[in-house]
């Protein structure tokens, strides 16, 4: 970090900066550092040259034996990717960085090496005194400098913090409890499970609860009876299920008109569309069946979630918007990609008004449903959040195949994933057909709804992760930030970089993948928001102690 931004090879001549080298040389060379792994070690772990190849495959080898080689090759290079420079180093380094410098202008000798040496240092300086302002400035304020151009973040009040955090929390760990033995975790948080099964490929799960309902609206306490709908996202381990053909239908990504007045033009995701309504027809008894007091929720995990919402706009369709409004308390959704759109036309008017900033959602408004009414929860290393927008980083592996077909990212500098996913769509049969759907349809400009809510590492962790190194692992979640729908992703785009490039790269996929499996919205989450709980109960405590 301090190497690459100060440029050392091209000062360590100037004689009044020699004793500042030395001084960071002996930072990180010293013992006492927690620093075990560079991006130059990982490099050299395993082979980057453009010919290799997992092994000697021949082509008509079992594909399994193929992504056997290709996970043994992820998993030599795994846990180096995460044992990198900590942020207590990073912070140390930061900060004396900052002290050095400060010295440096203090005693004029900045002044005497610009006049000694040309333009060359200055340059390097100035470049150096930003990086270190901008890392200071994060330190000091966390994260309101970096989403400073985003005028809805905004931290979870503690006001809202049982409804937004500690619940969703439990909906989350639900959401996770359908890739597993679901009915054990579900009644660990409460939820008796009335049915389970799988439509469309699509695993689900019903379960009842009960449930206080000022924990979602109001202020009053009201128990209740809730249902809750659990939708599982794309499960690759599921051999029961047809995993090809799901696949292709999710990147049948075409936006197909799913409602339209004189005013507005809503459209949704082809095959999304085609789930949803295949799944509406074997979930709605569980719906019809329930008491007039009944209440329901929604919650999903990846395309699970985006599939909650659109069962919940189906709803509305079919029974109306009173029935919606009155009987489903929450739509839950965990690092899930947006399939709904409007028309630009059909909501000039409200753009330019400012209102979608606010507390208005235009595609949820279409259907007078509120925008409270889906809560949406992202980390924001996860990738598929903003799969189907023009963000999207992974739709140029897709988009930038070689003549043949099969290489991946052709564009730029060799890179050691290129030959393992070479070797794996080679040997998949079905590539051609879901390359050639995916090319015409994947890549599209969908628009996340609802209220969306970010799962923030702490600042120093950020910086870590954005500056030095890539740290695979899923971080402890430091703050939750609320943000519009219309700035979620070109905030996560300025702040959270997924370039196509770096995607691409052994330890920002890994980190991807990692960032985007359940287990990241689920005990991540929990222990946010059991800390929550309990500092909320010792300052209620500390409150009655006063009185």
């Amino acid at each position: 970090f301090l190497e690459n931004a100060l440029r050392w090879d091209e000062l360590i001549q100037i004689p009044l900066l020699q004793r500042n080298v030395q001084e960071f040389n002996d930072i990180l060379t010293s013992d006492d550092m927690d620093m075990n792994v560079t991006f130059d070690d990982l490099v050299n772990l395993v082979p980057s040259q453009e010919g290799s190849t997992v092994n000697d495959t021949s082509t008509d080898e079992a594909t399994e034996q193929v992504f056997q080689d290709a996970t043994q090759r992820l998993d030599l290079i795994i846990n180096s990717v995460s044992s990198t420079f900590s942020p207590s180093t990073i912070q140390n380094l930061i900060l004396r960085a900052s002290k050095s410098l400060a010295l440096q202008e203090a005693s004029g000798n900045l002044t005497a090496i610009f006049e000694a040496a040309g333009n060359a240092p200055r340059a390097t300086a100035q470049y150096t005194a930003e990086l270190l302002q901008y890392a200071n400035g994060v330190l000091a304020e966390g994260y309101a400098p970096l989403f400073q151009n985003y005028a809805s973040f905004e931290p979870v009040h503690a006001v809202d913090q049982n409804k937004k955090i500690v619940k969703a929390a439990e909906f989350g760990v639900l959401s996770g409890a359908i890739y597993e033995d679901a009915i054990p975790k579900a009644n660990e948080i409460g939820h008796s499970v009335v049915a389970q099964g799988k439509t469309a490929e699509i695993g689900w799960m019903v379960t009842d609860s009960l449930q206080d309902l000022k924990d979602f609206k109001g202020d009053e306490t009201t128990p209740a009876l809730v249902r809750t709908i659990v939708l599982r996202g794309y499960d690759a381990s599921d051999e029961d299920v047809d995993r090809e053909g799901l696949l292709n239908t999710i990147c049948t990504a075409s936006p197909v008109t799913l409602y339209r007045d004189d005013k507005s033009i809503v459209k949704v995701h082809e095959g999304m569309l085609y789930i949803a309504e295949l799944l509406m027809r074997e979930i709605e008894p569980f719906i019809e069946s329930t008491a007039p007091s009944h209440k329901i929720v929604f919650a999903g995990h990846s395309i699970g979630g985006s599939l909650s919402i659109l069962l919940m706009i189906l709803l509305t369709k079919s029974r109306g918007i009173s029935f919606v409004t009155e009987n489903v308390l929450r739509v839950f959704t965990f690092g899930s990609p947006p399939i709904l759109s409007m028309d630009a036309t059909s909501n000039l008017k409200r753009i330019a008004n400012g209102e979608e900033s606010g507390d208005y959602c235009s595609i949820l408004g279409a259907f007078d449903l509120p925008r409270s009414i889906v809560y949406s929860y992202s980390q924001p290393w996860d990738p598929i959040p903003r799969l189907f927008t023009r963000y999207d980083p992974l739709y140029p592996l897709i988009d930038d195949l070689g003549d043949d077909g099969y290489t991946p990212w052709v564009s730029g500098p060799p890179r050691t994933l290129r030959p393992i996913v070479k070797t794996i769509v080679e040997n998949w049969e079905g590539w051609p057909s879901y390359r050639d759907n995916a090319r015409s349809k994947l890549g599209q400009d969908y628009r996340s709804v609802g209220e969306q809510f970010l799962l923030l590492p702490e600042p120093i962790r950020y910086l870590t992760d954005r500056l030095v190194s890539v740290n695979t692992a899923v971080p402890e979640i430091d703050a939750v930030y609320s943000i519009s729908s219309r700035e979620l992703l070109p905030a996560l785009a300025e702040v959270f970089t997924l370039e196509t490039l770096q995607i691409s790269l052994v330890p920002v996929a890994i980190r991807s993948f990692i960032h985007h499996f359940y287990p990241a919205y689920d005990a991540p989450f929990v222990a946010f928001a059991s800390l929550l709980g309990e500092n909320n109960a010792s300052e209620s405590g500390d409150s009655r102690d006063k009185d």
